[in-house]
């Protein structure tokens, strides 16, 4: 399956897998989606060089990806010359954008910005700032001020609105209005061998109160339909697409993860950690036990209340 957002040529920014640079954001574009895994596409970054070959010219890293690792590019916000004490900003540095906070104006339109993953302060022109914002289920947190402008009328559909509050070292996503018409969401189902797994969809329309239409990304209508399935579904068996997170260290031993199997995700603990970055992973409600590899695995999240729980805050 293609995902929605990441088509062939598309304008992106990626966070790198090294681990020493994970949270960076690196300039990028997709080249076209993985032939063996659904949820991974070969990217080329706009500012990192692959290592020249003896008589080869460099030319821009590629490499593949797991779609956690990705984010549209976002809109150009033009008009910004000045940040204020304590604005979170992403700073271009060897590169990439990188998450701080302001700590201090000096002349001439420079800022001292503080980053915490290194616990120095460094100082920077305005045109290389920006305000940080999060891709939170297809929308930018906090929005651009062209965003959720909505002029068609339409009263089955609410606008988005979504914040964000830090808890514990956690972040939980505080989303309103979230089942518009195109939005990516996951579904649950109740058939028969398909109960507690999660499946991606895209809603096409509202059809009754808590009742929406809406297309899988994955699961077909028939046995070797081109066509995906459509069918209605009660909102109480619907959520907001994930964050779309991605975990470069090694899952613990009795983490809560999803497991990506059979097109769609399902909640399992892992059981142990084996050779190869691979899990076997438990399934409660089964009590199967099956062996997936780390870029099949996400962690476990619950949409409680209007926010996404980590299983930390959820216990």
């Amino acid at each position: 399956m293609a995902h929605p957002r990441f088509r062939a040529g598309a304008e992106v920014e990626i966070t790198s897998p090294i681990h020493r640079l994970r949270g960076t954001l690196f300039p990028g574009r997709v080249v076209a989606p993985s032939p063996r895994n659904p949820y991974s596409f070969l990217v080329e970054y706009k500012t990192l060089i692959s290592p020249s070959d003896a008589g080869r010219p460099s030319r821009p890293y590629r490499e593949e990806v797991t779609v956690g690792l990705l984010r549209p590019n976002p809109p150009a916000e033009a008009g910004r010359t000045s940040f204020r004490l304590g604005d979170v900003v992403d700073a271009f540095l060897n590169g990439g954008w990188w998450e701080g906070a302001i700590t201090k104006e000096v002349k001439n339109a420079r800022y001292m910005v503080y980053f915490r993953c290194v616990k120095r302060e460094y100082r920077f022109d305005a045109a290389d700032l920006r305000l940080h914002r999060e891709w939170v289920n297809g929308n930018w947190v906090p929005p651009f001020e062209d965003e959720g402008e909505d002029g068609d009328g339409d009263d089955d559909e609410e606008e988005v609105t979504s914040t964000m509050e830090e808890k514990s070292g956690n972040v939980c996503r505080t989303v309103k209005g979230v089942f518009t018409k195109g939005a990516l969401v996951e579904v649950r189902t109740d058939e028969d061998g398909l109960q507690g797994a999660w499946f991606a969809a895209t809603i096409i329309n509202k059809v009754a109160k808590n009742q929406f239409f809406i297309e899988y990304q994955t699961l077909r209508a028939e046995d070797n339909s081109s066509e995906y399935l459509r069918e209605q579904v009660a909102v109480s068996h619907m959520r907001p697409y994930p964050p779309e997170t991605f975990v470069v260290d090694p899952y613990e031993r009795k983490a809560r993860v999803d497991a990506l199997y059979n097109e769609g995700w399902w909640e399992g603990i892992v059981e142990r950690l084996l050779e190869g970055m691979r899990y076997r992973v438990y399934f409660k409600g089964t009590e199967d036990r099956m062996v997936f590899h780390h870029s099949e695995l996400r962690p476990h999240q619950d949409w409680i209340n209007g926010k996404w729980v980590m299983p930390s805050l959820a216990s």
